[in-house]
């Protein structure tokens, strides 16, 4: 064998040794031809030994009214999902407001927010003037850009009601060959004030906001770094059966769909 050849064999084994290319070498011959800069490499988020590559983590704001008001909200924002999921649209965060006026019936209000990945945009904007089913549920969909305030108003009356309300998000992007647990911890403290924060696999991190603003606060910030690390908030956890107790792990697992319910504190 000759001198050459031993330099690309080296070369091989070189690469075999690096976690992050076997993990490339996974994907096949079209990932591992992707050229990646350093900068990329180490925003890639390893999650079981396998490199995900992020997304823009963008997420814009959307108003829709038109739906059915009757059903609790948690049926009404889980109906709003499966309706775009039916499209291939994944919903990141659903708020449909409510009145307390009579605290044993609350009713859901007219108008309610979505919250979609930017490259989802421009397909969730066509489902304006879709039917949400019966014929007489025809969604009106509009942007609402997050420095817009023009229906603040709306919104309003129910921010204060929203404020005890705990909300779980899936944050993405932290990874902990760079970074320690409690590294981490200190980064998502430090971007989402007053937050709970319990880092899982991969740097994939349960953080727990109280109420509506913290959560948009948090919404904002997905797609632009912390600490160095390209986030994304992945999912925001609907508000579920409700019950007296915190329960990390619960939530974890209900953010990963093994469970159906969670144990949260109002």
């Amino acid at each position: 064998m000759d001198e050459s050849a031993n330099k690309g064999l080296e070369s091989k084994v070189s690469d075999a040794d690096t976690p992050l290319q076997r993990s490339l070498r996974r994907f096949g011959e079209k990932h591992r031809a992707l050229a990646l800069e350093e900068s990329e490499i180490k925003s890639l988020d390893v999650i079981g030994g396998y490199a995900k590559i992020p997304k823009s983590g963008i997420i814009r704001r959307m108003v829709v009214k038109g739906y059915d008001t009757s059903p609790p909200r948690e049926d009404v924002e889980e109906a709003l999902r499966k309706h775009f999921a039916s499209r291939g649209i994944k919903l990141i965060h659903v708020s449909v407001p409510v009145d307390y006026y009579d605290s044993r019936i609350p009713c859901c209000r007219s108008h309610a927010l979505i919250y979609v990945n930017e490259e989802c945009e421009a397909e969730a904007l066509k489902l304006n003037g879709s039917d949400m089913g019966g014929g007489d549920r025809i969604l009106e969909i509009t942007a609402y850009p997050f420095a817009d305030n023009h229906l603040d108003h709306v919104f309003a009356p129910t921010i204060v009601t929203e404020q005890y309300k705990q909300r779980g998000l899936k944050v993405t992007g932290f990874n902990t060959s760079l970074a320690s647990k409690d590294d981490i911890m200190k980064m998502v403290s430090k971007a989402f004030p007053g937050s709970g924060c319990f880092v899982h696999r991969g740097g994939c991190c349960l953080v727990l906001l109280h109420g509506q603003d913290a959560v948009e606060n948090a919404l904002k910030l997905s797609g632009g770094s912390v600490g160095g690390f390209k986030i994304a908030v992945d999912k925001v956890l609907p508000i579920k059966k409700v019950t007296v107790g915190t329960y990390p792990k619960a939530w974890m697992a209900f953010a990963e769909g093994k469970q159906k319910t969670i144990m949260t504190k109002d």
